[in-house]
């Protein structure tokens, strides 16, 4: 009988023998050994493991920002990079927890594991983990005395700062949550609670919250257009708020913010898309640069793009649908919504070009140094964030495809979407393409594209110089309607796959638009529907030699 065609009854009971069957077949796994394996609900075809083993080519290692921020997409330039070692494919192995499903996962310098997470498959959570079990130490979910909770939907752009976990509440609300750690246990405990319905109002919703170098709490409104999520309001708030208490803001109208923000120092990077009377066919999207001043919110520069005429087919953003990515401490990134193909977009950053008068929304000459055409004309879109390195001579950019991307499913109460037809990944090809950009003539050029559609973004270790990249077999799901899937290793100078490790089968092994995560350990972690994968080189299980710079 096909998984398709089970009851409901028929399915639960499938689940239990297999999660049974799953765990006691697993070998002993550092940390994991004790764990509940996630269940295969489909034949595990497919070859378990594809390629070979590789030697490290180490890259330069990433640009540090501010490093005292951690945040989903690895730092507050939104590089998607670390400079842990990755797994090698020796001997790597692949294990899993249902115990808890946690994205992001943020390691302090102190070696401890704190997490955004789903608890008991029904509530929005924030977890102390034990970085090596991943048992739950603490959890919070609120709700506060205000009645504010976290929500799950927003933990993409939550981050962490001295200790404590920063997330968007429901509502127009800022929630900083303290992580207190002694020799009787951990501990999590609301430290802050910020309601700023006073300048926003309670049809918008909080979607940034990060600290820049100065200590001011940056934040801005927005939501996801084609997901229905977040502000139903058409004017975009970017404000920040001073040690004093003080708030500062500054209202955009006709404008909707669906991304992440980018920060270095005190200046802070939002993409914008067209919102209101400003949403139109061929419309114009804006890259804003921001800075704290003693007369509130500046404005550094306004750059625009082309945001097209809608969301694209699998989409959810009316205009760009990157987060700012920067490149080194020169140029940031975005790609825009062209109507045919997309484009990828450099601009030089905020400190290389004059200010714009305070309250100033004009633009003056502009700061884009290339733009290039990306993915097929027609079947060109992105809703991921850019992986971007600089090698001392060389930028590059790596952008993930999402034209005709299947639909988000529900994070919660996996076993209710077992049946889901969005399970199957529907991506069109390429499934990401590298860029280059040299900046001594200015000139773009597409070095490489790689042929593994996703939903989520891959993560690039500088120590290995390996992409990591978690996908569906897509031959299996279209074909046989099998869903197995894979972490692969893609070399990040030449494109090439050099391995690939099964790590289930099924839609419990779904990463629904979740990314991989790199750890100290040096395993790659990515929240699937089922609770969390870890992939990770056996022999060298003791964690050992697996940080990178600081």
């Amino acid at each position: 009988m096909c998984f398709l065609e089970m009851q409901p009854k028929t399915m639960a009971s499938l689940m239990l023998l297999l999660a049974a069957t799953a765990h006691a077949s697993l070998p002993p796994r550092v940390g994991w050994a004790d764990q509940e394996a996630i269940p295969s609900l489909q034949s595990l075809r497919g070859d378990e493991f594809i390629g070979k083993s590789a030697p490290a080519h180490p890259l330069r290692p990433k640009t540090r920002y501010n490093p005292f921020v951690l945040a989903y997409h690895r730092d507050t330039g939104n590089t998607r990079t670390d400079d842990y070692l990755g797994p090698l494919g020796d001997d790597v192995t692949s294990a899993s927890t249902t115990k808890i499903k946690p994205a992001p996962l943020f390691w302090d310098d102190r070696g401890r594991l704190t997490a955004g997470a789903i608890c008991n498959e029904t509530t929005s959570c924030i977890v102390a983990l034990d970085p090596d079990t991943f048992d739950v130490l603490a959890e919070w979910s609120g709700p506060t005395d205000q009645g504010s909770s976290p929500s799950f939907y927003f933990f993409t752009y939550s981050t962490m700062y001295e200790g404590r976990y920063i997330a968007p509440a429901s509502g127009p609300r800022i929630l900083e949550i303290e992580r207190s750690d002694t020799d009787h246990g951990a501990s999590l405990s609301p430290s802050t609670e910020v309601d700023l319905s006073h300048l926003v109002g309670n049809d918008n919703q909080i979607i940034n919250s990060a600290y820049d170098s100065d200590g001011n709490l940056w934040w801005t409104t927005g939501g996801f257009s084609g997901f229905g999520v977040g502000s139903a309001n058409t004017s975009a708030v970017i404000g920040y708020i001073e040690r004093s208490g003080t708030i500062r803001h500054l209202v955009i109208p006709d404008t909707i913010i669906e991304n992440g923000i980018a920060m270095s120092g005190t200046t802070v990077y939002v993409n914008t898309g067209p919102a209101g009377a400003n949403d139109h066919p061929n419309a114009i999207g804006h890259l804003y640069a921001f800075a704290p001043s003693p007369d509130g919110v500046r404005m550094m520069f306004n750059e625009t793009y082309d945001a097209g005429s809608g969301i694209k087919l699998g989409g959810i953003s009316r205009g760009s649908g990157s987060s700012p990515s920067l490149l080194g401490t020169e140029y940031v990134a975005i790609t825009d919504n062209a109507d045919i193909q997309i484009r990828l977009n450099i601009f030089k950053q905020a400190k290389t070009v004059t200010n714009l008068p305070d309250g100033s929304h004009e633009r003056r000459s502009s700061n884009l140094v290339c733009t290039i055409p990306i993915f097929r004309p027609n079947a060109s879109a992105t809703e991921n964030t850019l992986i971007t390195h600089f090698d001392g001579t060389m930028y590059s950019v790596i952008i993930t495809g999402s034209y005709d991307a299947p639909k988000f499913i529900n994070f919660f109460n996996s076993s209710t979407t077992l049946n889901s037809s969005d399970h199957l990944v529907t991506t069109a090809t390429p499934a990401f393409v590298r860029v280059d950009f040299d900046p001594r003539d200015n000139s773009c050029r597409v070095r490489w594209e790689v042929d593994l559609p996703g939903t989520g973004i891959p993560t690039l270790s500088t120590a290995s110089g390996l992409l990591y990249h978690y996908h569906q077999d897509i031959e299996l799901a279209r074909t046989q309607g099998i869903y197995v899937w894979y972490l692969s290793a893609i070399d990040h100078d030449s494109g090439e796959i050099v391995w690939s490790k099964k790590t289930g089968a099924g839609p419990l092994y779904n990463n629904n638009y979740q990314s991989t995560t790199l750890g100290p350990d040096g395993a790659v972690y990515t929240w699937v529907q089922g609770g969390i994968v870890k992939v990770f080189d056996q022999k060298h299980d003791d964690g050992a030699g697996y940080r990178g710079g600081d």
